[in-house]
């Protein structure tokens, strides 16, 4: 710190002399003719000494450093007087206007040591002054007390996290600010190490005075006198309650979903781990569900993320008001929960709560403006009968999740060994089918369609096959669903698309009759946003004309559409294409979205086809669908025709075609010309005669 000296005197002699005398004691020094002059070198200057002469013209010493006192009272301040006028000096130094005075003539060596003195006069009362600042200011609390640890002096930080002022403080002990929850041992321990070591420091609770207890951070250190006892304690501390809340906050975010705020997996794991050591220890059962929300993809893909959210906080909240509170539901990921259940009774108590769980979730859910049906498919693991440690138990539920899902969803099934096997064969299909595109496994095969009035091929329908490098032909129902679980069907779909356009424009080509090729279109095909452009392109580089080209879309598609996407289809309808709704009459709320919709064709499904023939509901249900049909301007195909009694009632009834293996099963692009050949020269292929038998 830089020493500032400021000498004041009318006598430029005296100014010189005293600047000889002090001028190799390291002082900055200042001069001034008038205590005029001396306040306005104060006003540029910080000055920690002033040294006045006393008889001045205009302002007297005494009068300069009074005003002096009032501007800058940390300086400290000197008069020098010719003449011993010890009242005026007296009276000043009671009032605080003068810290001492000295004499003329002075001595030397006086004066340089009582000089020396008033600049660590000034240096200390700058210390305390900044400490002061600092007890004043500073944010954690402070109390100082004396060795029987009565409170001396708190600073405002105290009363602000306290609510304890100092009139209510000092004097008492801390232990107004004990909260109960430390025990006797923990404050016995504490003054233990503060005895031993000088210094404690740790976290413990306290109670506020308006009752609120709340966590603080606490050090505490021991002041020592100059013979180096102990007289005092100086404890600092600080409210670290928002601190607790922040790492509370981020310890139930490192073990909870963000979304639903059920345990995830991690915190899962952990409970699963301890309830089945207390299992093996009390020889009790217990077990794991494992849920999966069915085709919850395709809510994301038509109606977006942010209803799907909502639609799993929903789940979330079911599966929470129908367990036991020592069970633990979580959240795994998408769709897919997990329930432990701790110590039941019997393997009977999961199947109960599996069954209660689904229909829960099977009532309709009301998002906005749309109205969900949510279904799940729950596979069951049992400790100890299924699996004795955690990974085991979390995948035999896995495996018995996806023998529901093969069953159809909406329903719950137990493992069985059997399982294992059935799940490692669906790995080993889901890796080749991985590899099938790129290595031209793929084939279509095409299922003619006939009108029934003239019995003429109109169409054909392109299928999909897998034939591996083994040659085996994979059925559909096995890869198709994979094909939608892997997202695979968004570039073997467009295969197929741009396959089955190539193989239509290279019969006609060849100079086979023009036919209507119609091509399966997927939920995950018709939520892209380039399908419309897509398409075209197909048509374009083929050479197709749209107008020999029908998509075929499912309910649940035509649902979608209707909620959001229908211009999708609008769109694909004005480019010239025509549009088939799929396995009509298997879906629900069929009939009032079917009049909105821009389709040409109504495909019935073959569960009405296949007993249609005797089953008078049946019979009714296809009837009916083809009257509404023909009603709303719709071409109707039925599938799956495979006898004279099903083709007979259809003529009957009205159908307008129709496809199935009484005709023809699907056949290799190849073969598909001979056919026709043999169908045009075979007189015993006509309807009437297939009906007639």
């Amino acid at each position: 710190m830089e020493r500032t000296l400021l000498l004041v005197d009318d006598e430029p002699n005296n100014l010189k002399a005293l600047r000889r005398l002090l001028h190799n004691d390291g002082y900055r020094i200042l001069t001034a003719g008038s205590g005029r002059e001396g306040l306005a070198l104060l006003e540029d200057h910080n000055v920690n000494v002033i040294i006045s002469d006393q008889r001045m013209p205009h302002m007297t010493g005494v009068e300069f450093l009074s005003k002096v006192k009032d501007l800058y009272p940390q300086t400290v301040r000197i008069v020098l007087s010719a003449y011993s006028d010890f009242s005026v000096f007296t009276d000043a130094i009671n009032h605080g206007s003068i810290y001492k005075y000295f004499t003329k003539p002075w001595d030397d060596k006086l004066m340089r040591i009582n000089i020396q003195e008033a600049f660590q006069h000034s240096e200390l009362s700058w210390k305390n002054n900044q400490l002061t600042r600092v007890f004043e200011s500073t944010l954690e609390g402070i109390m100082i007390t004396n060795t029987k640890s009565i409170i001396l002096a708190i600073n405002p930080a105290f009363t602000r996290i306290t609510g304890y002022t100092a009139d209510e403080a000092i004097g008492r002990t801390p232990k107004i600010l004990h909260s109960g929850r430390q025990n006797k041992v923990f404050y016995a321990d504490m003054w233990q190490t503060l005895l031993n070591t000088g210094h404690w420091q740790g976290e413990l609770w306290n109670r506020r005075k308006n009752g609120e207890v709340y966590p603080e951070w606490l050090a505490i250190t021991a002041i020592h006198d100059d013979n180096g006892k102990v007289n005092e304690y100086a404890a600092l501390f600080s409210d670290i309650t928002e601190q607790k809340r922040n790492e509370e906050q981020l310890a139930h975010q490192a073990c909870h979903d963000i979304l639903t705020d059920l345990p995830n997996r991690l915190l899962f794991d952990d409970r699963l781990s301890m309830a089945l050591a207390h299992a093996q220890r009390n020889n009790s059962m217990l077990a794991v569900i494992f849920l999966d929300l069915d085709r919850f993809k395709n809510i994301n893909d038509s109606l977006g993320h942010s209803v799907g959210d909502r639609v799993l906080q929903s789940v979330a909240g079911r599966l929470t008001r129908n367990i036991r509170q020592e069970d633990t539901a979580a959240r795994m990921g998408g769709g897919e929960f997990t329930i432990l259940l701790p110590h039941i009774p019997h393997a009977d108590n999961a199947a109960e709560l599996a069954e209660k769980i689904l229909g829960a979730i099977e009532q309709p859910l009301y998002l906005d403006d749309h109205e969900l049906f949510v279904t799940a498919s729950i596979g069951i693991s049992v400790y100890p009968g299924d699996a004795g440690q955690a990974e085991s138990l979390m995948k035999n539920a896995d495996t018995a999740m996806y023998r529901a899902k093969e069953r159809g969803g909406n329903n719950y099934q137990f493992y069985t060994p059997a399982m294992n096997t059935r799940a490692l064969e669906r790995l080993t299909l889901e890796n080749s089918l991985r590899h099938a595109l790129k290595r031209n496994q793929f084939l279509l095969y095409y299922q003619p369609q006939i009108h029934l009035g003239t019995g003429q091929i109109v169409g054909v329908e392109a299928l999909l096959r897998w034939r591996t490098e083994e040659g085996e032909l994979i059925s559909p129902a096995e890869f198709i669903p994979l094909l939608e679980e892997t997202g695979l069907i968004i570039p073997v779909g467009a295969w197929v698309l741009q396959q089955a356009c190539m193989q239509n424009s290279a019969w006609q080509a060849a100079g086979l009759p023009p036919l209507r090729i119609a091509v399966n279109l997927s939920a995950r095909q018709f939520g892209q946003q380039d399908l419309v452009s897509h398409v075209l392109n197909c048509l374009e580089k083929s050479g197709l004309e749209a107008g020999y080209l029908e998509l075929e879309i499912t309910e649940s598609i035509m649902m979608d559409a209707v909620d959001g996407k229908l211009e999708v289809l609008k769109a694909l309808r004005h480019a010239g294409l025509q549009l088939a709704v799929d396995d009509f009459g298997t879906g629900y709320s069929s009939l009032s979205y079917l009049k909105r919709l821009p389709v040409d064709t109504i495909k019935i499904d073959q569960c009405f086809i296949r007993n249609a023939a005797h089953d008078p509901e049946d019979a009714a249900i296809v009837k009916a669908i083809i009257t509404l049909a023909h009603d709303l301007k719709r071409r109707v195909i039925a599938e799956g025709v495979e006898t004279r009694e099903q083709l007979s009632l259809l003529h009957t009834l009205g159908c307008d075609e129709i496809q199935g293996y009484l005709f023809s099963r699907p056949l290799a692009a190849e073969a598909l010309p001979a056919w026709l050949e043999q169908q045009r020269l075979d007189p015993h292929i006509s309807i009437r005669r297939k009906a007639q038998g």
